[in-house]
C-alpha cells in the first residue's frame, strides 16, 4: 500500500465522513462502526506522525490499543501539550468503544446483536470520532505552531 499526498488524504477522509453520515441515516450501523474505527485509528497516528512519535518498521502494523497508549504516554509527559489535547477520560473511552466493538464484531454470527445495540455503539463512536477530530486537528496545529517558534 502507497502513501497518499495530503491532498488525496483530505479528500478520501471527507469522503469517508461523508459515508459515515450517511451510513448513519441509512440505518447501517455495521458499515459506520466500520468506518468509525478506521477514522479513530487514523487520527490517532496523525498525533504521534505531528508530534514526532511514529516510526513504524515499514509494512508493520500498529495495534490501535499500541496507538492509544503511545498517545496516552505522550499525554503523561509533563509540559506536553499533549496533555492539554489528549486527557485520560477520552483515550479510555476509545479504548472502551473498542472493546464494545471488538465484542460484537468478532462474535456477530455467535450471539443475538439487535439493531439497538449496533445504533448504540455507532453513536458511540460517531461522537468518539467528533471529539478526537477536532482534538487531533488542534493538537497537530499546536505542534506545527510550536515547531515554528522553535
Amino acid at each position: 500500500m502507497t502513501e497518499i499526498t495530503n491532498m488525496k488524504k483530505y479528500e478520501n477522509y471527507k469522503e469517508q465522513m461523508g459515508r459515515l453520515k450517511r451510513a448513519l441515516s441509512s440505518h447501517f450501523y455495521l458499515e459506520a462502526i466500520f468506518i468509525e474505527y478506521a477514522i479513530l485509528e487514523d487520527r490517532l497516528e496523525s498525533a504521534l506522525r505531528h508530534a514526532g512519535r511514529w516510526n513504524p518498521k515499514p509494512d508493520a502494523h500498529i495495534s490501535i490499543d499500541r496507538k492509544i497508549t503511545l498517545v496516552e504516554k505522550m499525554a503523561e509527559q509533563k509540559r506536553s501539550l499533549a496533555q492539554k489535547y489528549f486527557s485520560l477520560e477520552l483515550t479510555q473511552g476509545i479504548r472502551d468503544w473498542k472493546e464494545r466493538r471488538n465484542k460484537m464484531i468478532h462474535a456477530l454470527l455467535k450471539q443475538s446483536i439487535h439493531s439497538e445495540d449496533l445504533l448504540d455503539i455507532a453513536e458511540n463512536g460517531q461522537e468518539l470520532v467528533k471529539i478526537l477530530c477536532s482534538k487531533t486537528t488542534s493538537f497537530n496545529r499546536a505542534i506545527e505552531k510550536q515547531k515554528k517558534e522553535i
